[in-house]
């Protein structure tokens, strides 16, 4: 039995490090494959941390604006960051972000929750910010669009910044002149903290509607479905869509393989374990039966057995 743990564990092992040469080979490859302005893309997690709200930025009229403005109403905050001239990922993000609010149930954009756009381009004048809240709050029934959709222009300190503190990764490629970004939905607690993310560019008007009732009690969740998307999917700039990670997918097929082959020869070695204790607690009992059987029994050649010297002569 020890053989057997022995050549499981050294299995577990050779199978981890096939896994870790597999997983080197494989990032490397994808490494070249990427261009140098799309290998920094990357949503990271920041549930549970706070945005900086003395941020400052420009609304659509112009005015220089504080980011905590929007947060002392005391309503959840809806956050995306996108910008005016992207060619295609952020203009499917923002039609089915009205998609979704078109189907909402009971929540009301401006009552309930709002949403801040913020551009990651420097250069956006708030003019071409409120064509684009023209746009898409037009596409909403009712004032609750315009007076709960603002769409906010930035320095670049200020942007980074923000990007930073919701692990929003980006980055500019010159030569196309575009950001290759990401698509993330944030929702913030009314103290400006991150409590969900959502990775998808679209969402379920009841996800949505969960995500806005656990940011309003600032509840902090992180979904299965994003961290699944997180761990094996990364953007692709020249597809303009999420694509499967070679690297992140070998190393969670990996992990589950030895996960499994480990599930698989558990119960092998307990049940080996377990019949060793029973034959040593078999024997165990055997001694101890035989021990009490030699002390209730007299021994025939106890000495209370052999006559004594005093008896022969007195016969």
């Amino acid at each position: 039995m020890k053989i057997s743990l022995i050549n499981s564990l050294l299995l577990l092992i050779a199978c981890a490090g096939c896994a870790s040469l597999a997983s080197r080979a494989s990032a490397q490859l994808l490494k070249e494959e990427l261009p140098l302005s799309a290998q920094s893309i990357n949503i990271e997690n920041r549930v549970g941390e706070f945005i900086p709200l003395d941020l400052i930025f420009k609304d659509d009229r112009g005015n220089a604006v504080s980011l905590g403005k929007y947060f002392k109403r005391g309503k959840p905050i809806v956050l995306t960051l996108n910008y005016s001239d992207c060619p295609g990922l952020c203009v499917a993000q923002l039609d089915m972000l009205v998609e979704t609010l078109r189907d909402l149930n009971g929540a009301a954009i401006g009552d309930d929750f709002e949403i801040l756009t913020v551009s990651i381009d420097p250069t956006e004048s708030p003019e071409k910010a409120a064509r684009s809240k023209a746009k898409y709050a037009g596409l909403l029934s009712g004032e609750g669009a315009q007076k709960g959709w603002h769409f906010l222009t930035g320095k670049q300190a200020d942007i980074a910044k923000l990007a930073d503190a919701v692990g929003f990764r980006y980055s500019y490629d010159r030569a196309n002149k575009r950001y290759n970004h990401a698509a993330a939905t944030y929702f913030l607690s009314s103290d400006g903290r991150v409590c969900r993310y959502l990775l998808s560019l679209g969402a379920e008007p009841q996800q949505f509607q969960f995500a806005i009732a656990e940011a309003a009690e600032g509840k902090l969740t992180r979904t299965f479905s994003a961290a699944i998307i997180q761990m094996c999917y990364m953007y692709d700039p020249e597809a303009n869509r999420y694509t499967a990670s070679a690297q992140r997918l070998l190393a969670l097929a990996a992990g589950a393989f030895v996960i499994l082959l480990t599930g698989f020869t558990a119960p092998f070695w307990f049940s080996g374990r377990a019949r060793k204790n029973q034959t040593s607690l078999a024997s165990h009992l055997d001694a101890a039966a035989t021990e009490r059987q030699s002390l209730v029994e007299p021994n025939p050649n106890s000495p209370a057995d052999v006559p004594s010297a005093s008896t022969e002569l007195v016969k």
